[in-house]
């Protein structure tokens, strides 16, 4: 279980400026990893009410469940490690672990573990890139019928971080167009192609 603060920036992207970014620092195709991001809520949108996001993270040899709540204009991640068996196990059973870090949290904040249930999933192609002042991360990702890019920068303090965030996106003649989370573009498409129903 690890349990940490997350202080990132997030950027929408066009498909352009990615493929510019990705020249820039000269990503070869092994550089790449892919994410699958499998999001869960209950049928009253309790996560969602509280601004939190709850998912199972499968990557290429391991999985995580987390809880992301929010904490100070931050992020609060409460996150137990899970093997790829477990994980697909818990997928097939349309359910988390009730047990551990994330379901103790969950029942902190009056939400029933029992009671959250898969909604559904994101495909994530990443980039990751260390520079002098944080992490930069570069996301294509794939949900309903859509497909967008977004640039995160994720970093130890806030202040100096977004002094940072913001020369780097003037450096790359970015503009500012500060992304929604994950979960919540995900949710929206769904919504759009249930209304088309």
């Amino acid at each position: 279980m690890s349990e940490e603060l997350e202080i990132e920036f997030k950027n929408t992207l066009s498909a352009k400026e990615y493929h510019q970014l990705l020249e820039y620092f000269n990503a070869q195709e092994n550089d790449f990893f892919t994410q699958e991001n499998h999001y869960f809520d209950s049928d009253l949108w309790e996560l969602k009410t509280i601004q939190a996001g709850l998912r199972i993270r499968v990557l290429k040899d391991s999985a995580e469940l987390t809880l992301k709540t929010p904490f100070n204009h931050h992020l609060l991640e409460t996150t137990d490690y899970l093997s790829l068996t477990e994980s697909k196990q818990l997928l097939v059973e349309n359910k988390i672990n009730f047990t551990g870090q994330v379901a103790k949290k969950l029942r902190e904040l009056a939400i029933e573990p029992m009671n959250v249930h898969l909604i559904g999933s994101l495909i994530t192609k990443r980039f990751e890139v260390k520079i002098p002042t944080g992490l930069i991360v570069l996301d294509q990702s794939f949900y309903g019928e859509k497909v967008d890019f977004e640039v995160e920068f994720e970093v130890q303090e806030a202040k100096t971080g977004e002094i940072n965030f913001d020369s780097f996106l003037k450096k790359h003649n970015l503009k500012r167009i500060p992304s929604e989370n994950k979960i919540a573009r995900m949710i929206k498409e769904l919504q759009r192609i249930s209304s088309l129903n």
